[in-house]
């Protein structure tokens, strides 16, 4: 899908997940968001949990997708502190929670 010469520019050199945040906090310029809120916007999800024959949860499947998902979750949030660290996007603490914007 092509985009806009000047975010080519603007935007060389950042990651795919860096582009899609950049691009989610620049749409919604003048608000500041939650890492949830952030992940939601961009349309990350979680992979869902299947019980198994029994309707237990308790599965070797759903293990490796837990840990998938507290991975994806880790990594999530390193990209959003190294943004800041490289001051591609800022972040303010109201009540103990992080809220990520655009200057």
């Amino acid at each position: 899908m092509p985009i806009k010469v000047e975010d080519a520019r603007k935007y060389k050199g950042y990651e795919k997940t860096e582009f899609k945040i950049v691009k989610f906090l620049d749409k919604n310029k003048g608000n500041a968001f939650t890492l949830k809120e952030i992940e939601e916007g961009i349309g990350r999800k979680d992979i869902g949990y299947a019980p198994n024959e029994k309707g237990s949860h308790w599965t070797w499947q759903n293990v490796g997708s837990f840990a998938l998902n507290v991975t994806t979750a880790v990594m999530f949030y390193m990209t959003l502190d190294r943004m800041v660290r490289e001051e591609k996007i800022s972040v303010s603490e109201i009540g103990g929670e992080e809220y990520y914007f655009l200057e």
